[in-house]
Formats: structure tokens, sequence, C-alpha cells
């Protein structure tokens, strides 16, 4: 299927048989319709708005019918409600978040000795250590570091791409190690990315 450009061009060279013409012409005519696509498409999408008055009047007659699914339009059709905007963006973080639970990704060593790894973390330090590293309180910048969530994003990346070649060893794919300071009264979490 040709588009528009190429369906005129086929047809004036079959009338001018020069290609020269057919290339001035068609500078002439492209600028011409696309100023004429761009009013009739702007004419359409001005007859889809209404005035805020007229909004407020529809949400307001939704919302006596009962119809809070066509009142919000920042909650995707699929979702059951009552499901607000804010209850949509914390769901998409959620799923965002998830993907830090790879196996493999974060592991905790106890001590600040670096060389000391263990196993997977339990689901429950998994959380807390997610919820660390996208948090944005003091404790959860003390628990970066000197890292940021860019940082974490491309390890779990590099992990990903490269968890499937054999010839690296489980030790050697980057992850997120969680060192817990044991020694002090208040004992502080902290992350560092092992690439």
């Amino acid at each position: 299927m040709f588009t528009w450009n190429e369906n005129v061009a086929i047809s004036l060279i079959s009338i001018l048989r020069d290609p020269e013409l057919v290339i001035y012409f068609m500078s002439i005519l492209k600028p011409m319709r696309r100023k004429f696509i761009e009013e009739e498409a702007r004419e359409w999408h001005q007859s889809l708005r209404i005035t805020q008055e007229e909004r407020w009047k529809r949400v307001a007659e939704l919302s006596m019918k009962r119809k809070f699914a066509q009142m919000n339009a920042a909650v995707p059709i699929t979702c059951t409600l009552p499901f607000d905007g804010g209850m949509w963006r914390n769901s998409k973080n959620m799923l965002k978040m998830i993907r830090y639970f790879r196996p493999g990704f974060i592991r905790e060593t106890p001590v600040t000795r670096y060389g000391n790894i263990s196993n997977d973390e339990t689901i429950k330090r998994k959380t807390q250590a997610v919820n660390l590293l996208v948090g944005e309180s003091l404790e959860s910048n003390v628990f970066r570091s000197e890292y940021s969530l860019c940082d974490a994003d491309e390890a779990l990346g590099d992990l990903i791409h490269l968890e499937d070649d054999p010839e690296i060893e489980y030790n050697e794919l980057p992850y997120l190690v969680v060192i817990r300071q044991r020694y002090q009264r208040h004992p502080e979490k902290f992350m560092q990315i092992m690439n």
C-alpha cells in the first residue's frame, strides 16, 4: 500500500513524464496537503472539547446515576471500581517495584565485610529493602547511600541481560546487596550494587 506522497508522485509522473517537474510539484503540494489535514484534524478535535461547566454537569449526572466508571478519565476501562486516580498511580508504582524481586537480585550480608554473600533474602526483608530503595525518606537516602534508583535499574537490567549466559556464574551477576551493621545500638541498613 502506497502513502499519499507516493500515490501522487506516481500519478504525476505518468502525466508529466519528467521527474524534476514531479519533485517541483510535490514540494508545492505537500505543504498544502499538510495544512489541509492539520486544519481538518483541529476542527475535529475542537468539536470533541466541552466546556468546564458541561463537564461538571456531566460528572454530576453520572454520579447521580452511580456510573462511576464513566466519571474518572484517569482510570482505565478494565479496572474494577471504586478505583480513583491515586489508587491507579499507586498500582503503577507497585508494578514497577515488583521487578526488583527477581531471584538473585537482592542479597544480604549481615556484617560490614563485603566478601560474605548469603542466599536470597526472605520476602519480608526484600520488601523492606525495595521500600527503602524507592522511598523518599531520610532512611531511604541513607539506605541508597551513593547510589540512585537509576543505578539499581541499570544493575537489574544487566542481571536480566546476563543471567541466561552460561559462561557467567551466579556470583558474577550484578546484584544489590543489603548490608546490615549489627554492631551499633540502632542498626542501619544500606545497599551496595555489586557488578
